[in-house]
């Protein structure tokens, strides 16, 4: 995490915004992805799942555990795999599966462990509480800080433009809200944190994919995230705006 900060700070940080970068992109998301795995280490979330098994041996004849595990299962694929994939700009940046393969990857893993830590935050703070309180606050932490993360930073200085406005607000309650609510309930009753990881695994693969993440050594030409005023003023994604011949925004 050092040697990304001073890579990032001595060269990558000073372009402008409006011109994409891809190695100054990989330097914060690699810089991201450290800070969640030290989260997930101080939380007890990596200590706990490295803890736990796939799955517990009892959970194997349980016919509800096998109905909701298969049917979140199915929705993911088919809402990142499906969906978001197949409703993503690319710009005609190239394939790279390596490269993209492994982003998907570090994504999903830290950002699986990051989400349990908000988990284990809700049980710190309310040891002793029911269920569904636990469930209420770390779903409320995971998606107060998911939103503002994705929306002013993440999508911002990370990804390239892969959206549309209108893109943006049929993904979200289509693909990433019912991701959270399915997925913390079914850890909530089945303490399952291998498949939790690997759910979150699915989904951020097929983004790495489906827009196209651009490898830490491509030097072409890829539009960079249009930013509008967020909150407090600051920038946020707003979303491919096309233009017509004039230069007018449609």
């Amino acid at each position: 995490m050092v040697v990304l900060a001073l890579i990032h700070v001595r060269g990558l940080r000073r372009h402008s915004p409006q011109v994409y970068s891809a190695p100054a992109a990989w330097s914060r998301a690699g810089l991201y992805w450290c800070f969640c795995l030290l989260v997930a280490i101080f939380s007890g979330a990596l200590p706990a799942v490295l803890d736990s098994p796939v799955v517990a041996a009892e959970q194997l004849s349980d016919p509800w555990w096998w109905l909701a595990t298969v049917l979140i299962t199915v929705f993911m694929l088919a809402a990142y795999w499906g969906y978001w994939y197949h409703n993503t700009l690319r710009f005609g940046r190239p394939l790279a599966f390596f490269s993209q393969g492994f982003f998907g990857l570090a994504w999903g893993v830290t950002t699986g462990l990051f989400f349990l830590s908000f988990w284990h935050l809700a049980l710190a703070v309310g040891p002793g509480w029911p269920l569904i309180a636990t469930w209420l606050l770390a779903y409320t932490l995971t998606s107060v800080w998911q939103a503002l993360w994705m929306d002013m930073f993440w999508d911002v200085w990370v990804s390239p433009e892969h959206d549309s406005p209108e893109s943006i607000r049929a993904k979200v309650p289509r693909t990433h809200i019912p991701n959270l609510t399915l997925c913390l309930t079914h850890y909530a009753f089945f303490d399952n944190g291998w498949l939790f990881i690997a759910w979150q695994t699915i989904a951020l693969s097929a983004a790495s994919f489906g827009m196209r993440m651009p490898p830490p050594w491509f030097r072409g030409s890829t539009p960079a995230a249009r930013q509008v005023p967020g909150l407090l003023g600051l920038p946020r994604a707003g979303g491919y705006i096309a233009k017509n011949e004039s230069g007018v925004n449609q």
